[in-house]
């Protein structure tokens, strides 16, 4: 276990003493919330679909966004005219986007200043994502420090989203009631998990392709965090009491 998947006993304190009006805790999805690496994504998808002599289609990103790693995997084989064992396809896909956001950190625009704002506040981020664990330690690594008290990722075992699990997961690395959380998510089946586990859901728009439909529990989309401050976080939080 990493020092991600606890809370020390400051940061259970400040979940505990966080002011009723703002979120217990924020739970940000990786790709295309917190990070704009959905283009890492789909040259991934089309290198490795390429390598092995498949036909790439830009259909790949809109049906993979958002999926679990066994399915993202059995969508890129259809692409692929012969059998490739999946953990091959696994090494490659992955390898790849990895040695890119080490490359280039692709956060989402205001998302580091947003972060360092909630840390400040005492309030607690946890990353849920259905990426492998290389990949969410790696990008929970490289931000700010003690931005991120945790994080959930494709390899804990749990229900992949849409099921409310990952998220029910973040709220007990914090201690808290969903009910008194706000999820980032942009993908469908995201918004629907964080909707299920009972928190308040914003979509996040700007760095999703076109053709993607935001039709989900969220409280309100928004393309990008500039300028988002606390009081939009407790905004967000009061439209949710009233949806619940």
């Amino acid at each position: 276990m990493t020092f991600f998947d606890t809370t020390t006993d400051m940061q259970a304190s400040a979940v505990l003493d966080t002011p009723a009006k703002l979120p217990a805790a924020v739970f940000w999805d990786m790709d295309g919330t917190l990070i704009d690496s959905e283009v890492y994504w789909a040259a991934a998808e089309q290198y490795v679909i390429e390598r092995h002599d498949g036909t790439f289609s830009d259909e790949v990103p809109l049906r993979a966004r958002g999926q679990s790693t066994p399915r993202l995997l059995e969508i890129v084989q259809e692409y692929i005219p012969q059998h490739v064992d999946a953990e091959v396809l696994r090494s490659e896909i992955i390898g790849y986007v990895i040695d890119r956001e080490r490359e280039k950190p692709c956060w989402a625009t205001g998302a580091v200043d947003l972060l360092n704002t909630l840390s400040q506040a005492g309030i607690p981020n946890v990353i849920v994502s259905a990426s492998p664990r290389a990949m969410v330690d790696n990008m929970a690594k490289q931000a700010p420090t003690g931005a991120f008290v945790g994080y959930v990722c494709g390899e804990d075992g749990l229900a992949a989203k849409p099921d409310p699990a990952p998220y029910l997961r973040a709220a007990e690395i914090v201690g808290a009631d969903p009910a008194d959380c706000l999820v980032f998510e942009d993908s469908p089946v995201g918004l629907a998990s964080g909707g299920a586990c009972g928190a308040t859901v914003v979509a996040i728009t700007g760095f999703t392709p076109e053709g993607v439909v935001f039709d989900g529990p969220q409280v309100a989309n928004i393309k990008d965090y500039v300028g988002l401050g606390l009081d939009d976080l407790a905004n967000f939080m009061e439209l949710g009491s009233v949806e619940n």
